[in-house]
């Protein structure tokens, strides 16, 4: 789908990589404008384990993204140079990919092509790529060229995703469970001779165990298929489960974490609603790094932005940036995707319940009143602007607090506002802020509102100033 590009950010010194959209895709325009948007939320969207991306746009009609370059190499060519991975090391490795994999499934987004190709290595810290990219060039079907080639790689898909069914985050453990035995033996699971005979073999044909192909614990075969069920009602119900599950079993131990899925919206199983204890969200949402005592989860829907952000650069910016064509793997943009109240609050919200909502976010900003303020936000709300986001009602308080002392506020309004109610309601429009001697300042602004406590509460505030 595009090319990749070593590059130098020359303003910041540093080393970038560059995708560029191939310029057949670049012409359509419903691409385009997923294109627009998806950047944007893959640029709010923070996790150790994906690649982070700094920068989307458009030069001559060229779309691009810029991310992070990651200095080593991919799974995929380790294993073709090194042959398998040690048992510890592709559980490792499995369940970095998987901690990357827990953050986006609870933001709603499913990767749908996870794939050794994918899974950056930078020596021991491993990185997922090219999350969302398969859901940017699939449009409104699921093939993506005019020769019916599938999304994804056959190697790694579900068979619900063979079969065309809707994928949850189940189908992104299953590719997983085939990375993890292709890291354990060299080679994915159900490789046959033709395309369709290994279609037939993930549909039909029972898992192969790997401690029959390389010399590996016995318990990773129990790993490995239960990861491979033909059923998705039969796998892990997270990709964390099964990175910890490949952890104890490579070291003997056993696996002492109760299960739960931490999926929402899209990325959420049918009929089953997020429940996982608050230490748990932070961990997979931030890290395994992250404290317990700040925990959050995903935002309650997406922003809609209309304008070009302020980390997204402007025409012209590829001027700025020394260029080397090289292969590389390529980051990802995501959708992310709203999902209801964890606390099981998942009453659907009128819109005149997410307007309420928004006009008390409105009073508290005007009127300078963090006690208003407080009782509007949820206790996970998440605030993202350009360059700058706090997670958690504690964080994003400290910084309109901040705000309000010393600047003082003469008017806050929303206006043209496009309410929707539901499991996750949303507000879009615009916000215009008047300080006392100052020219007023505004532009896009997105609310996302869900459920908790049986209240309405802000979940969400994604903006885009004007400029």
């Amino acid at each position: 789908m595009g090319v990749v590009y070593r590059a130098t950010q020359l303003d910041l010194g540093r080393p970038v990589a560059i995708k560029v959209i191939a310029a057949d895709r670049a012409r359509d325009p419903g691409l385009r404008t997923r294109f627009s948007l998806e950047a944007r939320l893959a640029a709010a969207i923070d996790h150790p384990n994906l690649v982070p991306v700094h920068a989307a746009g458009e030069e001559g009609g060229r779309l691009y993204l810029v991310m992070r370059y990651v200095a080593g190499t991919d799974l995929h060519r380790a294993l073709k140079r090194d042959g398998s991975l040690a048992p510890g090391r592709a559980a490792r490795v499995v369940a970095q990919v998987a901690s990357g994999l827990d953050a986006a499934h609870a933001a709603g987004l499913v990767h749908r092509d996870v794939k050794p190709a994918n899974v950056l290595m930078a020596s021991e810290h491993v990185y997922l790529a090219d999350f969302g990219l398969s859901r940017l060039m699939q449009g409104a079907g699921e093939r993506i060229t005019e020769s019916g080639a599938w999304i994804g790689t056959v190697d790694y898909m579900s068979p619900e995703h063979l079969r065309g069914e809707a994928c949850d985050a189940r189908s992104d453990v299953y590719a997983l469970g085939c990375v993890l035995f292709a890291a354990l033996t060299g080679e994915p699971p159900f490789r046959r001779d033709t395309v369709p005979q290994t279609m037939s073999a993930h549909l039909h044909q029972p898992p192969p165990l790997p401690s029959e192909r390389a010399p590996v614990p016995a318990e990773l075969d129990g790993v490995v298929s239960r990861a491979l069920a033909k059923r998705p009602e039969d796998r892990y119900p997270s990709a964390g489960d099964l990175g910890r599950a490949a952890l104890a079993a490579a070291m003997g131990e056993p696996v002492t974490e109760q299960e739960r899925t931490v999926a929402t919206g899209a990325a959420a199983p049918a009929g089953i609603t997020t429940a996982m204890p608050t230490e748990l969200i932070a961990r997979t949402a931030r890290g395994p790094e992250a404290p317990p005592e700040d925990p959050w989860q995903p935002p309650a829907h997406a922003p809609v932005l209309k304008r070009r952000s302020a980390w997204v650069p402007r025409r012209g910016a590829l001027g700025l940036l020394a260029v080397a064509a090289i292969s590389a793997a390529a980051a990802a943009t995501m959708i992310v995707r709203g999902g209801a109240d964890a606390s099981g609050a998942g009453a659907q919200l009128s819109g005149g319940e997410v307007r309420d909502a928004a006009g008390a976010f409105e009073d508290a900003i005007a009127s300078e009143d963090p006690a208003k303020l407080s009782r509007v936000l949820a206790r996970d709300v998440k605030r993202v602007f350009p360059g700058d986001s706090q997670r958690g009602r504690a964080a994003v308080l400290a910084t309109y607090r901040g705000q309000f002392s010393g600047n003082e506020i003469t008017g806050y309004e929303l206006s043209d506002l496009d309410v929707s109610g539901g499991r996750a309601g949303r507000a879009a429009g615009r916000y215009e802020l008047r300080r006392g001697g100052r020219a007023a300042t505004g532009g896009d602004i997105v609310l996302g509102v869900k459920r908790e406590r049986g209240q309405p509460k802000v979940a969400l505030i994604a903006a885009l100033p004007a400029g």
